[in-house]
Protein backbone atom coordinates (compact mmCIF):
# COMPACT_ATOMS: atom_id res chain seq x y z
CA UNK A 1 0.00 0.00 0.00
CA UNK A 2 2.95 2.46 0.18
CA UNK A 3 2.07 3.61 -3.62
CA UNK A 4 -1.41 4.80 -2.15
CA UNK A 5 0.59 6.93 0.07
CA UNK A 6 2.48 8.82 -2.35
CA UNK A 7 -0.34 8.75 -5.46
CA UNK A 8 -3.72 8.73 -2.54
CA UNK A 9 -5.96 10.09 -5.93
CA UNK A 10 -5.68 6.40 -6.90
CA UNK A 11 -7.93 5.22 -3.79
CA UNK A 12 -10.99 6.50 -6.27
CA UNK A 13 -9.30 4.04 -9.51
CA UNK A 14 -12.30 0.66 -8.31
CA UNK A 15 -14.68 2.85 -7.53
CA UNK A 16 -14.22 4.25 -11.50
CA UNK A 17 -13.67 0.80 -12.76
CA UNK A 18 -17.31 -0.41 -11.07
CA UNK A 19 -18.78 2.31 -12.61
CA UNK A 20 -17.37 1.63 -15.74
CA UNK A 21 -18.24 -2.25 -16.08
CA UNK A 22 -21.96 -1.11 -14.51
CA UNK A 23 -22.76 1.44 -17.83
CA UNK A 24 -20.95 -1.13 -20.63
CA UNK A 25 -22.48 -4.53 -19.09
CA UNK A 26 -25.51 -3.64 -16.95
CA UNK A 27 -24.34 -5.96 -14.56
CA UNK A 28 -23.89 -5.44 -10.87
CA UNK A 29 -22.59 -7.96 -9.33
CA UNK A 30 -20.23 -9.14 -11.07
CA UNK A 31 -18.92 -5.39 -11.38
CA UNK A 32 -18.62 -5.44 -7.53
CA UNK A 33 -16.61 -8.44 -7.56
CA UNK A 34 -13.63 -7.48 -9.80
CA UNK A 35 -13.79 -3.89 -7.92
CA UNK A 36 -13.31 -5.82 -4.88
CA UNK A 37 -10.87 -7.83 -6.08
CA UNK A 38 -9.00 -4.62 -7.65
CA UNK A 39 -9.21 -2.92 -3.88
CA UNK A 40 -7.90 -5.98 -2.35
CA UNK A 41 -5.16 -6.42 -4.72
CA UNK A 42 -4.09 -2.79 -3.77
CA UNK A 43 -4.01 -3.51 -0.15
CA UNK A 44 -2.59 -7.13 0.42
CA UNK A 45 -0.88 -7.66 -3.22
CA UNK A 46 -0.68 -11.25 -3.76
CA UNK A 47 -2.44 -12.28 -1.01
CA UNK A 48 -5.54 -10.45 -1.84
CA UNK A 49 -7.97 -13.46 -1.45
CA UNK A 50 -6.57 -13.90 2.68
CA UNK A 51 -7.59 -9.87 2.19
CA UNK A 52 -10.62 -10.41 1.14
CA UNK A 53 -11.90 -12.99 3.49
CA UNK A 54 -10.86 -10.96 6.15
CA UNK A 55 -12.46 -8.36 4.87
CA UNK A 56 -16.35 -10.55 5.18
CA UNK A 57 -15.25 -11.59 8.17
CA UNK A 58 -15.09 -7.76 9.46
CA UNK A 59 -18.26 -7.25 7.48
CA UNK A 60 -19.96 -9.50 9.66
CA UNK A 61 -18.41 -8.94 13.07
CA UNK A 62 -20.02 -5.43 12.77
CA UNK A 63 -23.54 -6.25 12.86
CA UNK A 64 -24.87 -4.24 10.96
CA UNK A 65 -24.88 -7.04 7.91
CA UNK A 66 -26.44 -9.69 9.71
CA UNK A 67 -29.16 -7.83 10.78
CA UNK A 68 -29.77 -7.08 6.94
CA UNK A 69 -29.41 -10.51 6.85
CA UNK A 70 -32.47 -11.42 9.07
CA UNK A 71 -34.36 -8.65 7.95
CA UNK A 72 -34.39 -8.98 4.46
CA UNK A 73 -35.27 -13.09 4.81
CA UNK A 74 -38.00 -12.77 7.20
CA UNK A 75 -39.80 -9.62 4.83
CA UNK A 76 -39.02 -12.17 1.88
CA UNK A 77 -40.99 -15.00 3.90
CA UNK A 78 -43.84 -12.18 4.65
CA UNK A 79 -44.60 -11.08 1.43
CA UNK A 80 -44.13 -14.61 0.00
CA UNK A 81 -46.89 -15.81 2.33
CA UNK A 82 -48.66 -12.19 1.68
CA UNK A 83 -49.11 -13.35 -1.62
CA UNK A 84 -50.19 -17.21 -2.06
CA UNK A 85 -52.63 -16.51 0.24
CA UNK A 86 -53.98 -14.73 -2.18
CA UNK A 87 -54.38 -11.37 0.14
CA UNK A 88 -52.59 -9.53 -2.59
CA UNK A 89 -54.77 -10.72 -5.30
CA UNK A 90 -57.63 -9.35 -3.05
CA UNK A 91 -56.11 -6.09 -2.02
CA UNK A 92 -56.25 -5.56 -6.12
CA UNK A 93 -59.92 -6.26 -6.42
CA UNK A 94 -60.67 -3.91 -3.84
CA UNK A 95 -58.47 -1.10 -5.19
CA UNK A 96 -59.14 -1.64 -8.77
CA UNK A 97 -62.76 -0.10 -7.72
CA UNK A 98 -61.18 3.50 -7.15
CA UNK A 99 -57.76 3.36 -9.42
CA UNK A 100 -58.81 3.14 -12.74
CA UNK A 101 -55.59 5.28 -14.80
CA UNK A 102 -51.63 4.89 -14.82
CA UNK A 103 -52.31 8.32 -13.48
CA UNK A 104 -54.56 7.00 -10.14
CA UNK A 105 -52.21 4.03 -9.70
CA UNK A 106 -48.91 5.99 -9.63
CA UNK A 107 -50.43 8.43 -7.44
CA UNK A 108 -51.92 5.85 -5.03
CA UNK A 109 -48.06 3.81 -4.97
CA UNK A 110 -46.88 7.83 -3.76
CA UNK A 111 -49.88 7.98 -1.36
CA UNK A 112 -48.97 4.35 -0.03
CA UNK A 113 -45.03 5.55 0.34
CA UNK A 114 -46.26 8.44 2.48
CA UNK A 115 -48.57 6.46 4.99
CA UNK A 116 -45.69 3.99 5.69
CA UNK A 117 -43.45 6.10 6.80
CA UNK A 118 -42.06 4.24 9.86
CA UNK A 119 -39.45 2.36 8.04
CA UNK A 120 -37.94 2.30 4.69
CA UNK A 121 -37.74 -1.80 4.96
CA UNK A 122 -41.61 -1.74 5.04
CA UNK A 123 -42.09 0.72 2.39
CA UNK A 124 -39.08 -0.20 -0.11
CA UNK A 125 -40.14 -4.03 0.39
CA UNK A 126 -44.05 -4.16 1.03
CA UNK A 127 -45.51 -1.84 -1.14
CA UNK A 128 -43.76 -3.00 -4.47
CA UNK A 129 -45.83 -7.15 -4.20
CA UNK A 130 -48.67 -4.95 -3.44
CA UNK A 131 -49.22 -2.49 -6.49
CA UNK A 132 -47.34 -4.12 -9.03
CA UNK A 133 -50.19 -6.17 -10.51
CA UNK A 134 -52.20 -2.22 -10.83
CA UNK A 135 -49.40 -0.66 -12.37
CA UNK A 136 -48.76 -3.60 -14.74
CA UNK A 137 -53.11 -3.54 -15.48
CA UNK A 138 -52.44 0.45 -16.54
CA UNK A 139 -49.16 0.48 -18.31
CA UNK A 140 -47.10 1.51 -16.17
CA UNK A 141 -43.24 0.44 -16.51
CA UNK A 142 -42.12 -1.08 -13.01
CA UNK A 143 -38.71 0.69 -13.43
CA UNK A 144 -40.71 3.77 -13.10
CA UNK A 145 -42.35 2.07 -9.93
CA UNK A 146 -39.29 1.30 -8.03
CA UNK A 147 -37.99 4.57 -8.47
CA UNK A 148 -41.12 6.02 -7.26
CA UNK A 149 -41.24 3.59 -4.14
CA UNK A 150 -37.44 4.41 -3.26
CA UNK A 151 -38.38 8.19 -3.43
CA UNK A 152 -41.16 7.53 -0.82
CA UNK A 153 -38.76 5.44 1.23
CA UNK A 154 -35.48 6.85 2.92
CA UNK A 155 -36.85 10.45 1.97
CA UNK A 156 -40.14 9.94 3.67
CA UNK A 157 -38.48 8.54 7.28
CA UNK A 158 -35.90 11.28 7.17
CA UNK A 159 -38.40 14.05 7.27
CA UNK A 160 -40.46 12.11 10.67
CA UNK A 161 -38.40 12.50 13.61
CA UNK A 162 -40.24 9.05 14.87
CA UNK A 163 -37.73 6.76 12.93
CA UNK A 164 -34.51 5.04 13.03
CA UNK A 165 -33.25 7.45 10.65
CA UNK A 166 -34.03 10.39 12.91
CA UNK A 167 -32.61 8.33 16.00
CA UNK A 168 -29.10 7.81 13.85
CA UNK A 169 -29.10 11.56 12.81
CA UNK A 170 -29.80 12.73 16.81
CA UNK A 171 -27.05 10.98 18.08
CA UNK A 172 -24.74 12.02 15.60
CA UNK A 173 -25.71 15.83 16.52
CA UNK A 174 -25.28 14.96 20.09
CA UNK A 175 -21.79 13.48 19.34
CA UNK A 176 -21.27 17.03 17.18
CA UNK A 177 -22.45 19.32 20.13
CA UNK A 178 -25.43 20.36 18.46
CA UNK A 179 -27.58 19.36 20.84
CA UNK A 180 -27.17 18.84 24.47
CA UNK A 181 -27.39 14.86 25.64
CA UNK A 182 -30.26 16.25 27.77
CA UNK A 183 -32.24 17.67 25.05
CA UNK A 184 -35.46 16.70 23.34
CA UNK A 185 -35.23 14.42 20.20
CA UNK A 186 -38.02 15.37 18.76
CA UNK A 187 -37.32 19.09 19.20
CA UNK A 188 -34.03 18.91 17.96
CA UNK A 189 -34.65 17.04 15.07
CA UNK A 190 -37.67 19.38 13.62
CA UNK A 191 -35.26 21.97 13.49
CA UNK A 192 -33.46 19.67 11.05
CA UNK A 193 -36.46 19.01 8.98
CA UNK A 194 -36.59 22.64 7.52
CA UNK A 195 -33.46 22.29 6.20
CA UNK A 196 -34.16 19.01 5.03
CA UNK A 197 -34.00 19.89 1.44
CA UNK A 198 -33.30 16.83 -1.02
CA UNK A 199 -35.91 14.18 0.63
CA UNK A 200 -38.69 17.04 0.23
CA UNK A 201 -37.80 18.08 -3.50
CA UNK A 202 -37.51 14.43 -4.53
CA UNK A 203 -40.46 13.18 -3.01
CA UNK A 204 -42.56 16.39 -5.05
CA UNK A 205 -40.62 15.13 -8.17
CA UNK A 206 -41.95 11.64 -7.35
CA UNK A 207 -45.33 13.43 -7.42
CA UNK A 208 -45.41 15.64 -10.00
CA UNK A 209 -43.43 12.67 -12.02
CA UNK A 210 -47.06 10.32 -10.74
CA UNK A 211 -49.28 13.53 -11.86
CA UNK A 212 -47.50 13.95 -15.39
CA UNK A 213 -46.72 16.86 -14.57
CA UNK A 214 -42.67 15.63 -15.34
CA UNK A 215 -42.39 14.22 -18.67
CA UNK A 216 -40.69 10.68 -18.40
CA UNK A 217 -37.77 10.96 -20.09
CA UNK A 218 -34.32 8.56 -20.54
CA UNK A 219 -35.09 4.92 -19.82
CA UNK A 220 -38.64 5.45 -18.64
CA UNK A 221 -39.56 6.94 -21.90
CA UNK A 222 -38.20 3.80 -24.13
CA UNK A 223 -39.83 1.52 -21.38
CA UNK A 224 -43.11 3.34 -21.65
CA UNK A 225 -42.74 3.34 -25.11
CA UNK A 226 -42.10 -0.12 -25.15
CA UNK A 227 -45.06 -1.46 -22.84
CA UNK A 228 -47.09 0.50 -25.65
CA UNK A 229 -45.65 -1.44 -28.56
CA UNK A 230 -45.64 -4.70 -26.70
CA UNK A 231 -42.10 -5.21 -27.14
CA UNK A 232 -41.50 -4.03 -23.13
CA UNK A 233 -39.56 -6.98 -21.71
CA UNK A 234 -35.82 -8.09 -19.90
CA UNK A 235 -33.10 -9.60 -21.66
CA UNK A 236 -32.33 -13.06 -21.27
CA UNK A 237 -29.49 -12.06 -19.16
CA UNK A 238 -31.43 -9.75 -16.94
CA UNK A 239 -34.21 -13.00 -16.70
CA UNK A 240 -31.75 -14.77 -15.68
CA UNK A 241 -30.42 -13.08 -12.93
CA UNK A 242 -33.96 -11.96 -11.67
CA UNK A 243 -34.83 -15.67 -11.50
CA UNK A 244 -31.42 -16.49 -9.52
CA UNK A 245 -32.42 -17.97 -6.32
CA UNK A 246 -35.76 -17.74 -7.05
CA UNK A 247 -38.95 -20.20 -6.94
CA UNK A 248 -42.53 -19.26 -8.30
CA UNK A 249 -44.57 -18.63 -6.18
CA UNK A 250 -48.24 -20.04 -6.10
CA UNK A 251 -50.99 -18.19 -5.65
CA UNK A 252 -54.44 -18.91 -4.62
CA UNK A 253 -56.42 -16.31 -5.83
CA UNK A 254 -59.86 -17.44 -5.64
CA UNK A 255 -59.70 -17.63 -1.74
CA UNK A 256 -57.97 -14.91 -1.22
CA UNK A 257 -59.61 -12.34 0.92
CA UNK A 258 -58.66 -8.83 2.03
CA UNK A 259 -58.20 -9.41 5.94
CA UNK A 260 -55.26 -11.98 4.38
CA UNK A 261 -53.32 -8.66 3.40
CA UNK A 262 -54.43 -6.13 5.86
CA UNK A 263 -54.44 -7.90 9.00
CA UNK A 264 -50.84 -9.03 8.92
CA UNK A 265 -49.57 -5.66 7.77
CA UNK A 266 -51.45 -3.69 9.84
CA UNK A 267 -49.91 -5.24 13.24
CA UNK A 268 -46.94 -5.19 11.45
CA UNK A 269 -47.48 -1.22 11.84
CA UNK A 270 -48.83 -1.26 14.85
CA UNK A 271 -46.07 -3.23 16.73
CA UNK A 272 -43.39 -0.77 15.18
CA UNK A 273 -45.14 2.30 16.31
CA UNK A 274 -45.40 0.44 19.49
CA UNK A 275 -41.95 -0.86 20.47
CA UNK A 276 -39.82 0.87 17.46
CA UNK A 277 -38.41 -3.00 16.51
CA UNK A 278 -38.73 -3.99 13.03
CA UNK A 279 -37.28 -7.27 13.89
CA UNK A 280 -40.17 -8.16 16.42
CA UNK A 281 -42.93 -6.47 14.07
CA UNK A 282 -42.04 -8.86 11.02
CA UNK A 283 -42.41 -11.90 13.38
CA UNK A 284 -45.22 -10.60 14.58
CA UNK A 285 -46.80 -10.82 11.14
CA UNK A 286 -45.15 -14.27 10.55
CA UNK A 287 -47.07 -15.55 13.21
CA UNK A 288 -50.49 -14.11 12.51
CA UNK A 289 -50.17 -15.02 9.04
CA UNK A 290 -49.71 -18.83 10.66
CA UNK A 291 -52.85 -18.63 12.56
CA UNK A 292 -55.06 -16.82 9.62
CA UNK A 293 -53.93 -19.37 6.98
CA UNK A 294 -53.46 -22.91 8.93
CA UNK A 295 -56.91 -22.51 10.79
CA UNK A 296 -59.01 -21.19 8.12
CA UNK A 297 -57.42 -23.75 5.83
CA UNK A 298 -56.06 -21.54 3.57
CA UNK A 299 -52.70 -23.33 3.35
CA UNK A 300 -51.17 -26.75 4.78
CA UNK A 301 -48.44 -26.28 7.41
CA UNK A 302 -46.35 -27.63 4.98
CA UNK A 303 -47.34 -25.30 2.33
CA UNK A 304 -47.00 -22.36 4.91
CA UNK A 305 -42.93 -23.29 5.07
CA UNK A 306 -42.53 -23.98 1.68
CA UNK A 307 -43.84 -21.02 0.79
CA UNK A 308 -41.92 -19.51 3.57
CA UNK A 309 -38.54 -20.83 2.46
CA UNK A 310 -39.28 -19.89 -1.38
CA UNK A 311 -39.76 -16.36 -0.11
CA UNK A 312 -36.43 -16.46 1.56
CA UNK A 313 -34.84 -17.72 -1.63
CA UNK A 314 -35.99 -14.78 -3.21
CA UNK A 315 -33.71 -12.86 -1.06
CA UNK A 316 -30.57 -14.50 -1.81
CA UNK A 317 -29.39 -12.61 -4.72
CA UNK A 318 -29.84 -9.07 -2.99
CA UNK A 319 -28.12 -10.91 0.16
CA UNK A 320 -25.08 -11.34 -2.08
CA UNK A 321 -25.12 -8.42 -3.85
CA UNK A 322 -25.13 -6.81 -0.60
CA UNK A 323 -22.66 -8.46 0.96
CA UNK A 324 -20.02 -8.02 -1.86
CA UNK A 325 -20.86 -4.35 -1.29
CA UNK A 326 -19.79 -3.96 2.32
CA UNK A 327 -16.66 -5.91 1.59
CA UNK A 328 -16.01 -3.59 -0.92
CA UNK A 329 -17.27 -0.63 1.20
CA UNK A 330 -14.59 -2.00 3.69
CA UNK A 331 -12.23 -2.16 1.87
CA UNK A 332 -11.93 1.22 0.15
CA UNK A 333 -11.69 2.51 3.79
CA UNK A 334 -8.56 0.02 4.58
CA UNK A 335 -7.04 1.77 1.18
CA UNK A 336 -7.83 5.02 2.71
CA UNK A 337 -10.48 6.55 -0.32
CA UNK A 338 -12.20 8.26 2.84
CA UNK A 339 -9.29 9.85 4.49
CA UNK A 340 -8.57 11.23 0.75
CA UNK A 341 -11.99 12.89 -0.23
CA UNK A 342 -12.39 14.21 3.46
CA UNK A 343 -8.66 15.76 3.17
CA UNK A 344 -9.45 16.93 -0.23
CA UNK A 345 -12.55 18.41 0.53
CA UNK A 346 -11.90 20.55 3.98
CA UNK A 347 -9.78 23.18 2.73
CA UNK A 348 -13.14 23.93 0.69
CA UNK A 349 -15.32 24.41 3.83
CA UNK A 350 -15.34 27.89 4.39
CA UNK A 351 -18.23 30.43 5.21
CA UNK A 352 -21.52 29.78 4.04
CA UNK A 353 -20.27 27.16 1.43
CA UNK A 354 -20.26 24.89 4.36
CA UNK A 355 -23.71 23.30 3.67
CA UNK A 356 -23.60 22.97 -0.21
CA UNK A 357 -19.85 21.41 -0.43
CA UNK A 358 -21.19 19.11 3.11
CA UNK A 359 -24.39 17.97 0.82
CA UNK A 360 -22.67 17.79 -2.41
CA UNK A 361 -19.32 15.45 -0.54
CA UNK A 362 -21.76 13.07 1.20
CA UNK A 363 -23.46 12.82 -2.29
CA UNK A 364 -21.02 11.85 -4.42
CA UNK A 365 -19.40 9.43 -1.83
CA UNK A 366 -22.71 7.68 -0.90
CA UNK A 367 -23.98 7.31 -4.74
CA UNK A 368 -20.05 5.80 -5.32
CA UNK A 369 -21.46 3.08 -2.82
CA UNK A 370 -20.00 4.00 0.45
CA UNK A 371 -22.79 3.22 3.48
CA UNK A 372 -24.93 6.33 3.94
CA UNK A 373 -24.99 5.87 8.01
CA UNK A 374 -21.36 5.67 7.94
CA UNK A 375 -20.98 9.04 5.36
CA UNK A 376 -22.56 10.88 7.78
CA UNK A 377 -20.46 9.34 10.82
CA UNK A 378 -17.20 10.46 8.68
CA UNK A 379 -18.33 14.30 7.46
CA UNK A 380 -20.07 15.28 10.20
CA UNK A 381 -17.27 16.08 12.86
CA UNK A 382 -15.71 17.88 10.11
CA UNK A 383 -18.31 20.29 8.66
CA UNK A 384 -20.34 21.01 11.98
CA UNK A 385 -17.17 22.12 13.97
CA UNK A 386 -16.62 24.48 10.61
CA UNK A 387 -19.89 25.92 10.43
CA UNK A 388 -20.28 26.65 14.01
CA UNK A 389 -16.59 28.71 13.24
CA UNK A 390 -17.89 30.72 10.46
CA UNK A 391 -20.99 31.21 12.12
CA UNK A 392 -23.37 28.95 9.86
CA UNK A 393 -26.23 27.41 11.08
CA UNK A 394 -25.22 24.19 12.69
CA UNK A 395 -28.96 23.03 12.39
CA UNK A 396 -28.82 23.61 8.19
CA UNK A 397 -24.99 22.00 8.24
CA UNK A 398 -26.45 18.85 9.32
CA UNK A 399 -29.59 18.59 7.51
CA UNK A 400 -27.28 19.32 4.49
CA UNK A 401 -24.91 16.15 5.51
CA UNK A 402 -28.26 14.04 5.70
CA UNK A 403 -29.60 15.13 2.44
CA UNK A 404 -26.76 14.03 0.99
CA UNK A 405 -26.78 10.44 2.41
CA UNK A 406 -30.44 10.12 1.28
CA UNK A 407 -29.14 11.22 -2.28
CA UNK A 408 -26.46 8.21 -2.48
CA UNK A 409 -28.86 5.56 -0.99
CA UNK A 410 -32.05 6.47 -3.23
CA UNK A 411 -29.61 7.00 -6.43
CA UNK A 412 -26.89 4.48 -6.37
CA UNK A 413 -27.44 1.34 -8.14
CA UNK A 414 -26.19 -0.82 -5.72
CA UNK A 415 -27.34 0.81 -2.48
CA UNK A 416 -29.57 -1.07 0.21
CA UNK A 417 -33.13 0.93 -1.48
CA UNK A 418 -32.74 0.47 -4.79
CA UNK A 419 -31.68 -2.85 -4.08
CA UNK A 420 -34.74 -3.51 -2.22
CA UNK A 421 -36.94 -1.86 -5.00
CA UNK A 422 -35.76 -3.69 -7.84
CA UNK A 423 -36.46 -6.77 -6.02
CA UNK A 424 -39.55 -5.13 -4.57
CA UNK A 425 -40.74 -4.96 -8.78
CA UNK A 426 -39.08 -7.67 -9.91
CA UNK A 427 -36.76 -5.37 -12.30
CA UNK A 428 -32.77 -5.55 -12.44
CA UNK A 429 -31.25 -2.66 -9.99
CA UNK A 430 -29.57 -1.30 -13.06
CA UNK A 431 -32.80 -0.70 -14.45
CA UNK A 432 -34.32 0.83 -11.43
CA UNK A 433 -31.11 3.52 -11.12
CA UNK A 434 -30.48 4.85 -14.37
CA UNK A 435 -34.32 4.54 -15.36
CA UNK A 436 -34.32 7.38 -11.93
CA UNK A 437 -30.57 9.12 -12.60
CA UNK A 438 -32.32 12.17 -14.48
CA UNK A 439 -34.86 13.08 -11.85
CA UNK A 440 -32.91 12.14 -9.01
CA UNK A 441 -30.11 14.74 -10.51
CA UNK A 442 -32.83 17.32 -11.20
CA UNK A 443 -33.50 16.68 -7.25
CA UNK A 444 -29.45 17.13 -6.80
CA UNK A 445 -29.34 20.17 -8.73
CA UNK A 446 -32.11 22.44 -6.95
CA UNK A 447 -30.96 21.03 -3.52
CA UNK A 448 -27.57 22.48 -4.29
CA UNK A 449 -28.97 26.11 -5.33
CA UNK A 450 -31.24 25.69 -2.41
CA UNK A 451 -28.12 25.01 -0.34
CA UNK A 452 -25.92 27.76 -2.00
CA UNK A 453 -28.77 31.05 -1.10
CA UNK A 454 -29.82 29.66 2.33
CA UNK A 455 -26.09 28.67 3.39
CA UNK A 456 -25.06 32.38 2.59
CA UNK A 457 -28.10 34.16 3.66
CA UNK A 458 -27.98 32.37 7.31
Amino acid sequence: MEFLEIYPFLTVVPLLIMLILVATTKRVFESIIVATSIVYIFQDGAGFILGFIDGVYVVFEEGTYPWIVLMLTLFGALIALLISSGGISAFKRFATRYIRSERSSLVFTWVLGMILFIDDYINNLGIGPTVRELTDDHKVPREQLGFSICCTGTPVCALVPLTAFAVFVYSIMIDSGISGEDSDMLVEYAKLIPFMFYPIVIILIALLLALGVLPRIGPFRKYYQQLQEGTYELSETEKKAMSEGSDEIEIDESKGAIIDFALPVLLLVVVMLATSDLVLSVICSLFLCFALYIFRKKMTVTEFFDTFIKGVNDMIFILVVVLMTFVFVEGLDSIGFSDYVVETVEPLLVGGAIPVLAFITVAVIAFLGVDYWAVMLLIAPVAVPLSELFAVNPYLTMAAIASGSIFGGTACFFAEQILMCSQAVQRPPVRVALGGLPYSLLGFAVTVVLYVIVGFAM
